[in-house]
This record gives C-alpha cells, sequence and structure tokens, in this order.
C-alpha cells in the first residue's frame, strides 16, 4: 500500500512560498527562510527542478518577485532578488523589448543601404546594431523583413556599431 508523503513542518520564521522557473515554467511549493529585501533561503523537497532564473511567491501575494539563484546545497538554494529599474528611472516614455530582428536601413533617396539587426524595440523606437551606422543620415526608412512596408525614423544618437531610432509609423505610405 502506498503512503502519501506527509509535508514538513514550516520551522518558525519559514514562510511558505511557490517557486517557479522563469525558463521552463516548473513551480515547487517550498519554504523561505531569512526573507528580506535582497534575497531568502529556499529549502524542501522538488527543488531541483529551479535552475538560474526564478520567481518567488508569498503564500497570498499577488505577484511574484524575480530573482536569482546564487547557490545550492543539499536541500536548500540561496536567491538574490533582481532590483528592476523603476519607472521614475527610466527616461523611455515606452517600455523596450528585447527582440532579434534582422532590417535594412536606407536613407529617403534609398542610394545608402545598411543590413542589421534590431536589438530592442517598442512602438515609438528602437535599438539597432550594425556595421556603418555612423554613416546614416538623421532621417532613415527602416525594412523589416516581417513588415509589408518601410518605417520611416529618426536617428536620435549613434555610438559604435549601435544606433537609437525614433519610429513614425504613419509616414511610411508616403515614401512607397
Amino acid at each position: 500500500m502506498r503512503q502519501a508523503k506527509i509535508a514538513e513542518p514550516i520551522e518558525a520564521g519559514a514562510l511558505s512560498v511557490l517557486a517557479m522557473d522563469l525558463d521552463t515554467l516548473k513551480c515547487v511549493e517550498t519554504t523561505a527562510e531569512n526573507f528580506s529585501d535582497w534575497g531568502c533561503r529556499l529549502s524542501g523537497i522538488g527543488l531541483g527542478v529551479l535552475n538560474r532564473n526564478i520567481a518567488v511567491k508569498l503564500e497570498g501575494a499577488d505577484e511574484f518577485q524575480k530573482g536569482k539563484v546564487t547557490g545550492r546545497k543539499h536541500g536548500y538554494i540561496t536567491v538574490i532578488f533582481r532590483k528592476d529599474v523603476h519607472p521614475q528611472h527610466e527616461k523611455r516614455a515606452e517600455r523596450r523589448y528585447a527582440v532579434t530582428a534582422t532590417a535594412t536601413v536606407c536613407d529617403l533617396s534609398r542610394t545608402l543601404s545598411l543590413k542589421c539587426v534590431i536589438t530592442d524595440a517598442s512602438r515609438s523606437g528602437c535599438r539597432i546594431e550594425g556595421e556603418g551606422l555612423e554613416a546614416l543620415p538623421e532621417e532613415v526608412l527602416v525594412y523589416v523583413d516581417s513588415f509589408e512596408r518601410p518605417v520611416r525614423g529618426n536617428v536620435v544618437w549613434t555610438q559604435g556599431s549601435s544606433a537609437g531610432l525614433r519610429l513614425f509609423w504613419d509616414g511610411a505610405k508616403a515614401f512607397i
């Protein structure tokens, strides 16, 4: 006859948490000890499913706290919480998303054409990386393989093999 596993009692000062691996989305219910703003120690069974990037949610909480596993010992792991940039410190009006998209950037007369990769993007702008970007004029057309039309943009900054573009989605029709 099979016996059900009996959960170990939670030690005094320990908190019941749900830990989730952010890469595999596997979850484990465990306990957190020494919980603070900087991190905690997770202990219990099943911690082997957690890799480096995790999120921890306190029992009864609405949101997860992102963290990074920094150490492993038999029966427990140590976690340091990530301190994300708060919106008041972010200069951009919109959040940028990490992407990898090949693109071609041209001047408005289409005489200069440079291959590049878009590495982060939002609705109003993007960062591109490639060779020769310092030669770009102020106004450009951005051709992305998955888009039907080019997008008009302004070069806001260039630094080495990177450049920042402000995008104007409505103006692309006039240049086709």
